[in-house]
């Protein structure tokens, strides 16, 4: 296959590297995880910027208990150069205007690759550093999190 530049070449990828995406209008999601702990990874082509964006959902921030708020944050910040290419992020109103609930807002890993020559190679080193930062973000989830959960 030649550069990437679709949703469509984008499923097409990952179906041909196991994965089982899932296309709708404006997006294709995959989930990720293994068995025991599957989290949802959106891929999304943002055209303004000419960049496919990977986001992959850890929690809400609402399930980030509060004595534990600046521990979670802390950890998010400090883990962000071990899960490279991704990044620790939360999605707020700012960015989607039906999240008024903090408690809702999305806590994600999150990568962007650049569209114009994009190969699949790229693209499935990107889904494999998203297992890495996956793997790395268990000790920075339970930082925040009830330990029973």
């Amino acid at each position: 296959m030649s550069d990437i530049e679709t949703l469509e070449q984008v499923a097409e990828v990952l179906e041909e590297n196991g994965y089982e995406p899932v296309v709708s209008e404006g997006s294709v999601s995959i989930g990720v995880g293994g068995q025991e702990a599957p989290f949802a990874a959106t891929l999304t082509i943002n055209e303004a910027r000419q960049e496919l964006s990977i986001t992959c959902q850890l929690a809400v921030l609402g399930d980030v208990l509060d004595d534990r708020e600046l521990e979670f944050t802390v950890a998010c910040l400090d883990a962000n150069t071990r899960v490279r290419p991704y990044a620790f992020a939360v999605i707020t109103a700012s960015d989607n205007p039906d999240l008024d609930d903090p408690d809702e807002w999305p806590v994600v890993l999150t990568d962007s690759l650049p569209l114009g020559d994009l190969s699949p190679t790229e693209l499935i080193s990107s889904m494999d550093s998203l297992w890495s930062a996956l793997a790395a973000s268990w000790d920075v989830l339970h930082t925040g999190m009830d330990e029973n959960e």
